[in-house]
């Protein structure tokens, strides 16, 4: 949606370039080589990319990549992760351009400005100079959803492939928690009305929607609520769609909540976030405690599905706070219940005091909460244990040894074990990717095998790996554990620095698996024995 909305404000702007090209579902499933080679062949002038941090890492190592390649090309960031004071994102000096928050107003100047070799004046704009960054001096002029987003009628708004349809409906949040951006970023909200809602979501069901998200931080604040649930409940009396929205939930009337399940709101998720009425006051949280019980208990009995949203390391939260918080969470039995580790994001008000609340956290993304005043490394570890042991991570894998492996990836690489065969290139184009290394004896091959693995990881280190063991008889573990080792000695991917992972000492994202020959006895005692090694190492 970044990309549409960024698109639709060039062409409203009057800046026409040549051509504005978007990675396909396919391209972004592709490994770094190959999304390099496509960038590269299409010879961009400028590239925009949007920065979460999920991607903020492979993002700067591809672009670096690219920058070799195409040395005369421009490249622009914005998105959440960038911040005036980023721990990394200015060091690497790839981008030409970086912008703070909104971007539709800024990101037409921006292209009007590099087409002229010039610069912008905006204290949300810096520019690359040297060694270093200049940020402007103007404030962003003001300005609202509606007159942001692209027109109803406008070809892009189209559900996915499968049904799901995604729309904005108000820009800016009523909440300033310490934790996020969105309520610092824009001071002020807008929203569009009850009228345009119902229209915008007419023309998305009319185009194929089956299930609609609406992407507000807060459903609720808008100030015609009962009006848009009354077009939502026209709209779904024909054509019942699935509709999912985050609410403030101790906001709502009883007239609202039936008012969600007569619209087809089939599930909500309500932040609750902390139940420690000083520790919400630090983070500038406000909840009326009055309704929230009863407003949740009156949404499930409406049979409305509701996600309860809880926080761990927050300032001034103990082990018992949470432990309470989840207690009581976990009593609306038909809810589900979210509890995440916090984290200190580059440019919010709690990274900027995590000093004053002697908050520890991971330098690099997702930049977890390790440790606070009064939360110790090993109160999170008994968190997540008993976060995970009430309901298991859908990320965890299901069967490290067996002849059928559900969590195989489709894309798999059969290769020799001596590493005889592209001892320099390993095929396949996927950023998810299993290598299967099938033989007798492969004990006795374990070095090539620690080569294959370490030629590949550093050859794709953002990509998600399989390494897979297809023997013909029982191997010695000694070969997994050198194995183990190989891939330990590499830098972590930003999936394995959560605390639901690092936590226990495991890796998620380069995982050693053993796919059995049917044909061939096992005896389970090894069977066992490998499974419990991998399960020990691996998420």
């Amino acid at each position: 949606m970044a990309g549409f909305y960024l698109l639709h404000a060039l062409e409203k702007g009057g800046c026409k370039p040549h051509e504005a090209r978007f990675l396909t579902s396919e391209d972004e499933d592709l490994d770094d080589k190959h999304l390099m080679e496509c960038i590269v062949d299409w010879k961009p002038d400028v590239i925009a990319a949007t920065l979460y941090l999920w991607n903020v890492e492979r993002t700067l190592h591809l672009l670096r990549k690219v920058r070799r390649r195409l040395p005369f090309v421009k490249t622009i960031a914005g998105g959440p992760e960038v911040a005036h004071h980023h721990p990394f994102l200015f060091k690497t000096r790839v981008f030409d351009v970086v912008a703070v928050g909104e971007g539709e107003l800024l990101f037409p100047m921006i292209i009007q400005a590099l087409q002229k070799s010039r610069g912008t004046d905006f204290s949300t704009v810096a520019w690359k100079s040297g060694h270093s960054y200049s940020w402007g001096n103007k404030p962003v002029p003001a300005f609202s959803l509606r007159g942001a987003l692209p027109p109803p009628g406008h070809d892009g708004w189209r559900p996915d492939r499968n049904g799901m349809a995604y729309l904005e409906t108000g820009r800016g949040c009523p909440l300033s928690c310490t934790y996020c951006r969105y309520g610092h970023l824009r001071l002020k909200t807008s929203f569009l009305s009850a009228r345009e809602v119902k229209e915008r979501i007419q023309i998305l069901v009319d185009r194929g929607a089956k299930e609609i998200r609406f992407i507000d931080p807060v459903f609720n604040a808008n100030p015609e609520f009962p009006k848009v649930l009354k077009g939502l409940r026209e709209i779904n009396h024909r054509w019942n769609i699935k509709l999912f929205a985050e609410i403030q939930a101790d906001l709502l009337t009883e007239d609202q909540i039936a008012l969600l399940s007569e619209a087809g709101f089939n599930e909500v998720e309500a932040g609750v976030q902390s139940l420690n009425p000083t520790v919400l006051k630090r983070i500038h949280r406000p909840v009326r405690f009055s309704s929230l019980d009863k407003n949740l208990r009156l949404l499930t009995q409406k049979s409305v599905k509701v996600t309860i949203d809880l926080m761990y390391g927050l300032p001034g939260q103990r082990l018992h706070d949470v432990e309470k918080d989840l207690q009581w969470a976990w009593k609306f039995r038909s809810a589900s219940v979210q509890c995440f580790q916090t984290l200190l994001l580059p440019g919010t008000e709690l990274r900027e005091m995590r000093k004053r609340w002697k908050i520890e956290a991971h330098r690099l993304p997702p930049y977890g909460v390790c440790s606070s005043e009064t939360l110790t490394p090993e109160d999170v570890f008994r968190l997540e244990e008993m976060i995970h042991q009430k309901s298991p991570a859908e990320a965890m894998t299901r069967r490290f040894v067996g002849t059928r492996l559900p969590d195989l990836f489709k894309e798999r690489v059969f290769l020799p074990a001596d590493g005889t065969e592209n001892p320099e290139k390993i095929q396949g184009t996927n950023s998810r990717r299993a290598l299967l290394f099938s033989g007798a004896g492969l004990f006795a091959h374990r070095r090539d095998i620690a080569a294959t693995i370490r030629r590949a990881i550093l050859a794709e280190p953002h990509m998600l790996w399989q390494f897979v063991l297809n023997p013909e008889e029982e191997e010695p573990l000694d070969l997994l554990a050198e194995m183990i080792a190989e891939i330990r000695k590499h830098s972590s991917h930003w999936i394995d620095r959560f605390a639901y992972v690092s936590g226990w000492n495991r890796i998620a994202s380069r995982r050693i698996l053993v796919l059995l020959k049917r044909s061939r006895p096992y005896s389970a005692s090894w069977i066992k024995a490998t499974e419990s090694l991998l399960e020990d190492h691996f998420y």
